[in-house]
């Protein structure tokens, strides 16, 4: 055992070390932004190269007694490392020039927040995601980190951000909110006949589905809340041309599924935009679902996971994630922020992802010539 433990701590060593070595070469070009995502891992890297350094000079002892302790530190080093070494480092090692947008956004994105604006953020590539710890990492599609339209779905991924800082009392929250689809699956399904038994059934899958469902959806209202009709209208876009399982999906399906049907969050997202004023961009929103169903044939039934007929069924929703919004406090939107007036356009980001959506809306030909001039205008901005 003494040999094995020797053996496995001299080659955590060299891979810490080599590590170390790549981030020093990687420095040289880091853009300014990373600066503090990176000192978090140099900082991590250092203290697991001497948690090493201190198990190599336990083993010089040749004491047995000591060995279970070495094995178990050995253990927890390794792990650590190797999620160091294989998702929180990349973004450094994998930096460019164009990282510059993605990070300074989520710079100012974490800014806005007490709790957050300590913890690093940084972006890798990959499906829209976000890593929900501290360090923070964002996945984000390669062609998305270089431009504004797609942006805005980072307030999505904030939201999770904010769920997990206040994970005890928005959990209490959902489970309020579980009561309260029980309560109105009842109401609706309660039959004393032979069927009973089955249809309990069906509320204990509905109300078990909807505690990730809801998490969803409250991350949907905090992209609202934090981006205005910029997120409802990237949502909409990124989502309405995946085929049929984004209108609809089979109810064995919806009883797996960790993510709402999309149209259901359409339908909450309108009527988000429509209770604070935005009429046009809830009808935007339905207009274009509406049609894209038709074209593919399909009417809207989630089989009592939702009722988009049951106003009960919406009220209850939106009121919960009105108490989630309230618990975690994003930063709202202003209407200056939407109205595009210029002199806000570069000096706030989300003023400046309205005016992006509203010139690809206008002038979708010409939007890309108007986008490099605001990124670069952008990026000179003091913001």
């Amino acid at each position: 055992m003494q040999e094995l433990l020797k053996q496995n701590n001299i080659a955590l060593r060299h891979e810490i070390e080599q590590l170390q070595g790549s981030l020093i070469e990687a420095s040289e070009n880091l853009p300014e932004e990373l600066h503090a995502y990176t000192e978090w891992i140099a900082k991590e890297c250092k203290f697991h190269h001497q948690r090493v350094l201190d198990n190599l000079e336990y083993l010089e002892f040749g004491q047995e007694n000591l060995l279970k302790d070495i094995l178990s530190e050995t253990e927890l080093i390794t792990r650590a490392f190797y999620r160091l070494n294989g998702n929180q480092v990349s973004p450094i090692l994998r930096a460019r020039a164009s990282d510059r947008l993605s990070l300074e956004f989520l710079l100012w994105l974490h800014a806005t927040h007490p709790q957050m604006k300590s913890v690093p953020a940084a972006i890798c590539d990959g499906e829209f995601s976000v890593w929900p710890i501290q360090p923070t990492l964002y996945a984000t599609p390669c062609t998305s980190q270089q431009g504004l339209r797609n942006l805005p779905i980072f307030f999505h991924e904030f939201g999770h951000l904010l769920y997990t800082f206040h994970q005890p009392e928005m959990d209490a929250l959902v489970n309020e909110l579980q009561g309260k689809i029980r309560a109105l699956l009842h109401s609706s399904m309660d039959r004393n006949d032979e069927y009973e038994r089955t249809r309990a059934t069906e509320r204990d899958i509905i109300v078990h589905t909807w505690y990730e469902w809801a998490q969803e959806c409250f991350c949907d209202a905090v992209g609202f809340v934090m981006g205005g009709p910029s997120f409802a209208y990237v949502f909409s876009t990124y989502f309405r041309i995946l085929g049929k399982s984004g209108y609809h999906l089979p109810r064995e399906d919806l009883a797996r599924s960790s993510h709402p049907v999309a149209w259901i969050r359409i339908h909450l997202l309108a009527d988000r935009a429509r209770q604070v004023g935005y009429k046009e961009v809830a009808a935007d929103l339905e207009e274009k679902w509406s049609q894209v169903a038709a074209a593919l044939g399909v009417v809207e039934d989630y089989y009592g996971f939702y009722d988009p007929k049951d106003p009960k069924f919406l009220s209850v929703i939106q009121s919960k994630l009105d108490d989630m919004l309230t618990e975690t406090s994003p930063r709202e939107f202003q209407d200056s922020e939407v109205s595009n007036q210029e002199e806000s356009t570069f000096t706030s980001p989300v003023a400046l992802l309205n005016a992006a959506w509203q010139k690809f809306q206008d002038d979708p030909e010409n939007y890309r010539e108007w986008e490099e001039d605001a990124i670069a205008r952008f990026l000179d901005a003091d913001i």
